[in-house]
């Protein structure tokens, strides 16, 4: 597993700015985010991808691991086809092999079989661009179905196709809180019960495609092992899987710059503890 950060936690610097503490800090991977106004560190329309891909190496970074669509809410939000279509052209340009969306909150008065049928066909119009692309669309426990196993199987389930996958958020099932940004806004949303997040993970790990690791105590995210979230077990169970991919560290940002910083660094160094404990 290798270890890589997102912009996020930096969303209200620039990205060149959150890029440049993140490479400070001796991430190998980072991730970006084009979910404006939350975080707009890429815009999917306008940026070119090439001009991106030279910034990563600039930086010393390995690669983007993943960036996550405008749009993302795709049950609610009629514009996530385009958008996360979009999203996903840029990102096989801009050498980013996961695009991250979720299913996002079922319209009060829908029922779950219409929600998901609604699902379905976005997914229908989606997917083959994925596929086109070689770029994954990965679903975070973001919404109505995905904060459970059960949920997240039943998306899953939905298609055939492999370029669908799982962002799997170490917080997101275990506190059952999210941010979502929907037409240009943004809001904190409880949702359900609270989940196991590490059977959760193990019962769609053979999905997973991408690894938010993210700790939070209460509502606040806090630098790893720090918080309530169990990442040993979480951690555990993707080195038994035989994952092999990036565990990317998450926030909410909404840090001062000496706060993210710190908060980024002790998260570091949690994880290259973590990894070498389990090798």
């Amino acid at each position: 597993m290798q270890i890589g950060c997102g912009t996020v936690t930096f969303r209200e610097h620039s990205l060149e700015q959150a890029m440049a503490w993140i490479a400070e800090a001796g991430y190998e991977y980072v991730e970006p985010q084009a979910t404006a106004p939350w975080c707009p560190h890429v815009d999917p329309w306008h940026d070119d991808p090439d001009v991106f891909r030279q910034k990563v190496k600039d930086f010393g970074f390995a690669g983007a691991t993943a960036l996550w669509a405008p749009h993302g809410a795709m049950i609610p939000d009629p514009a996530c086809v385009e958008g996360i279509s979009q999203t996903i052209r840029w990102a096989g340009a801009a050498g980013i092999p996961v695009v991250n969306a979720g299913d996002g909150q079922k319209p009060a008065g829908m029922t779950e079989e219409s929600a998901l049928d609604l699902l379905r066909q976005r997914l229908d119009a989606i997917l083959p661009v994925a596929e086109e692309c070689g770029v994954y669309l990965a679903i975070e426990p973001h919404g109505t179905f995905s904060l459970t196993a059960d949920g997240l199987r039943r998306i899953l389930g939905l298609t055939a196709s492999p370029w669908l996958g799982i962002n799997y958020d170490t917080a997101n099932v275990h506190r059952a809180q999210y941010v979502e940004t929907v037409q240009g806004a943004y809001s904190w949303t409880p949702f359900g019960e609270k989940q196991d997040e590490v059977p959760t993970l193990d019962a769609v790990v053979d999905r997973v495609v991408h690894v938010h690791v993210k700790d939070v105590a209460g509502s606040e995210c806090v630098a790893l092992g720090k918080g309530t979230v169990n990442l040993a077990g979480c951690i555990a169970v993707l080195a038994r899987y035989g994952y092999d991919s990036v565990l990317s560290l998450e926030s909410e940002g909404g840090f001062s710059p000496e706060q993210g910083r710190r908060m980024i660094a002790e998260s570091r160094a949690y994880l290259v503890n973590a990894l070498r404990e389990i090798q």
